[in-house]
Protein backbone atom coordinates (compact mmCIF):
# COMPACT_ATOMS: atom_id res chain seq x y z
CA UNK A 1 0.00 0.00 0.00
CA UNK A 2 1.60 3.01 -0.76
CA UNK A 3 1.83 6.49 1.45
CA UNK A 4 -0.45 8.64 -1.31
CA UNK A 5 -2.67 6.12 -0.87
CA UNK A 6 -3.40 7.31 2.91
CA UNK A 7 -3.69 11.49 4.31
CA UNK A 8 -0.49 11.36 6.61
CA UNK A 9 -1.02 13.39 8.88
CA UNK A 10 0.23 17.02 9.92
CA UNK A 11 2.76 17.52 13.11
CA UNK A 12 0.68 19.45 15.19
CA UNK A 13 1.27 21.00 19.03
CA UNK A 14 -0.43 19.03 21.76
CA UNK A 15 -0.98 19.89 25.37
CA UNK A 16 2.02 19.01 28.02
CA UNK A 17 2.27 16.54 30.10
CA UNK A 18 -0.17 17.79 33.09
CA UNK A 19 -2.75 18.69 30.65
CA UNK A 20 -3.29 15.38 28.91
CA UNK A 21 -4.26 14.03 32.42
CA UNK A 22 -7.51 16.03 31.76
CA UNK A 23 -9.25 13.43 29.75
CA UNK A 24 -13.21 13.19 29.17
CA UNK A 25 -14.42 10.11 29.69
CA UNK A 26 -14.67 8.75 26.11
CA UNK A 27 -11.07 9.67 25.52
CA UNK A 28 -10.24 7.40 28.56
CA UNK A 29 -11.77 4.52 27.44
CA UNK A 30 -10.56 5.20 23.98
CA UNK A 31 -6.60 4.91 25.94
CA UNK A 32 -7.58 2.19 27.60
CA UNK A 33 -8.80 0.06 24.46
CA UNK A 34 -5.71 0.71 23.20
CA UNK A 35 -3.40 -0.20 25.47
CA UNK A 36 -5.36 -3.48 25.57
CA UNK A 37 -4.64 -3.74 22.10
CA UNK A 38 -1.02 -2.93 22.31
CA UNK A 39 -0.57 -5.01 25.17
CA UNK A 40 -2.06 -7.90 23.07
CA UNK A 41 0.27 -7.16 19.79
CA UNK A 42 3.23 -7.11 22.34
CA UNK A 43 3.86 -10.41 23.08
CA UNK A 44 1.55 -12.62 20.85
CA UNK A 45 3.79 -15.26 18.21
CA UNK A 46 1.52 -14.75 15.36
CA UNK A 47 2.56 -12.25 12.68
CA UNK A 48 -0.94 -11.94 11.21
CA UNK A 49 -2.71 -11.34 14.80
CA UNK A 50 -0.10 -8.48 15.75
CA UNK A 51 -0.82 -6.82 12.68
CA UNK A 52 -4.69 -7.22 13.35
CA UNK A 53 -4.53 -5.71 16.95
CA UNK A 54 -2.20 -3.01 15.52
CA UNK A 55 -4.46 -2.25 12.57
CA UNK A 56 -7.80 -2.04 15.25
CA UNK A 57 -5.82 0.33 17.43
CA UNK A 58 -5.40 2.77 13.83
CA UNK A 59 -1.66 2.40 12.72
CA UNK A 60 -1.72 1.93 8.86
CA UNK A 61 0.30 -1.13 8.15
CA UNK A 62 0.41 -1.98 4.38
CA UNK A 63 0.88 -5.65 3.20
CA UNK A 64 3.03 -8.12 3.35
CA UNK A 65 4.74 -6.47 6.47
CA UNK A 66 6.65 -8.14 9.46
CA UNK A 67 5.90 -7.04 12.53
CA UNK A 68 8.61 -8.54 15.50
CA UNK A 69 7.18 -9.54 19.08
CA UNK A 70 7.88 -6.94 21.57
CA UNK A 71 7.63 -4.19 19.19
CA UNK A 72 6.43 -0.69 20.96
CA UNK A 73 4.26 0.96 18.59
CA UNK A 74 3.52 4.57 20.50
CA UNK A 75 0.08 4.45 22.62
CA UNK A 76 -1.08 7.64 22.97
CA UNK A 77 -1.16 8.61 19.14
CA UNK A 78 -0.96 5.15 17.00
CA UNK A 79 -2.88 6.67 14.23
CA UNK A 80 0.35 9.09 12.98
CA UNK A 81 2.68 5.47 12.17
CA UNK A 82 2.38 4.57 8.81
CA UNK A 83 4.13 1.43 7.54
CA UNK A 84 3.86 0.43 3.76
CA UNK A 85 4.61 -2.70 1.99
CA UNK A 86 6.87 -5.41 2.64
CA UNK A 87 8.55 -3.51 5.59
CA UNK A 88 10.05 -5.37 8.36
CA UNK A 89 9.99 -4.36 11.72
CA UNK A 90 12.35 -6.43 14.29
CA UNK A 91 11.45 -7.68 17.93
CA UNK A 92 11.60 -5.19 20.46
CA UNK A 93 11.93 -1.88 18.11
CA UNK A 94 10.20 1.36 19.27
CA UNK A 95 8.08 3.90 17.02
CA UNK A 96 6.87 7.03 18.87
CA UNK A 97 5.05 9.44 17.00
CA UNK A 98 4.57 12.04 19.97
CA UNK A 99 6.52 14.28 23.14
CA UNK A 100 4.62 15.75 25.51
CA UNK A 101 7.65 17.16 28.17
CA UNK A 102 6.35 18.22 31.61
CA UNK A 103 4.59 21.96 31.10
CA UNK A 104 8.14 23.11 33.24
CA UNK A 105 10.42 22.74 30.17
CA UNK A 106 7.73 24.72 28.35
CA UNK A 107 10.59 27.22 27.22
CA UNK A 108 12.61 24.82 25.41
CA UNK A 109 10.87 22.15 24.27
CA UNK A 110 7.77 21.89 22.43
CA UNK A 111 4.75 19.15 23.10
CA UNK A 112 4.09 17.70 19.76
CA UNK A 113 3.09 14.67 17.53
CA UNK A 114 4.54 13.86 14.83
CA UNK A 115 4.18 11.20 12.08
CA UNK A 116 6.37 8.52 11.21
CA UNK A 117 6.23 6.88 7.80
CA UNK A 118 8.10 3.50 7.08
CA UNK A 119 8.11 3.41 3.18
CA UNK A 120 8.10 0.16 1.25
CA UNK A 121 10.60 -2.53 1.74
CA UNK A 122 12.66 -0.88 4.43
CA UNK A 123 14.25 -2.85 7.22
CA UNK A 124 14.29 -1.92 11.15
CA UNK A 125 16.35 -4.33 12.92
CA UNK A 126 15.99 -5.24 16.74
CA UNK A 127 15.80 -2.84 19.14
CA UNK A 128 15.83 0.43 17.35
CA UNK A 129 14.21 3.44 18.01
CA UNK A 130 12.36 5.46 15.51
CA UNK A 131 11.60 8.87 16.98
CA UNK A 132 8.57 11.50 15.98
CA UNK A 133 8.69 13.42 12.58
CA UNK A 134 10.79 10.68 10.92
CA UNK A 135 10.69 8.86 7.51
CA UNK A 136 12.62 6.07 6.87
CA UNK A 137 12.87 5.54 2.95
CA UNK A 138 12.56 2.97 0.30
CA UNK A 139 14.56 -0.29 1.01
CA UNK A 140 16.48 1.30 3.62
CA UNK A 141 17.97 -0.27 6.83
CA UNK A 142 18.03 0.91 10.63
CA UNK A 143 20.72 -1.30 11.66
CA UNK A 144 20.43 -2.86 15.32
CA UNK A 145 20.37 -0.60 18.28
CA UNK A 146 19.99 2.38 16.33
CA UNK A 147 17.67 5.91 17.43
CA UNK A 148 16.79 7.58 14.50
CA UNK A 149 16.42 11.18 15.20
CA UNK A 150 16.30 12.55 11.19
CA UNK A 151 14.84 11.21 8.05
CA UNK A 152 16.67 8.31 6.44
CA UNK A 153 16.86 7.89 2.72
CA UNK A 154 15.76 5.52 -0.09
CA UNK A 155 18.92 2.84 -0.73
CA UNK A 156 20.63 4.08 2.40
CA UNK A 157 22.21 1.93 5.97
CA UNK A 158 22.04 3.52 9.24
CA UNK A 159 23.54 2.72 12.43
CA UNK A 160 24.16 4.17 16.02
CA UNK A 161 22.76 6.82 18.45
CA UNK A 162 21.87 8.89 16.65
CA UNK A 163 22.03 7.31 13.61
CA UNK A 164 24.26 7.99 11.15
CA UNK A 165 24.53 7.25 7.22
CA UNK A 166 26.96 4.14 6.89
CA UNK A 167 26.38 3.25 3.23
CA UNK A 168 24.29 3.56 0.48
CA UNK A 169 23.53 0.96 -1.83
CA UNK A 170 21.09 2.04 -4.43
CA UNK A 171 23.31 0.47 -7.53
CA UNK A 172 23.35 -3.00 -5.99
CA UNK A 173 19.87 -3.36 -5.75
CA UNK A 174 18.67 -2.32 -9.58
Amino acid sequence: MESNQWHIQEERAVPYYEDTQKRTFIQKLQKIRSTIYLLLAYACPNNKFRIWFHRRRGVHIGKNVYLGMFCFLDNLQPTYIYIEDNVSINAGSMILTHFNPMKQFAPILQARVAPVLIKKGAIVAVRSTIMPGVQIGEFAIVSAGSIVEKHVPAYTMVKGNPAKKIAEYESLMK
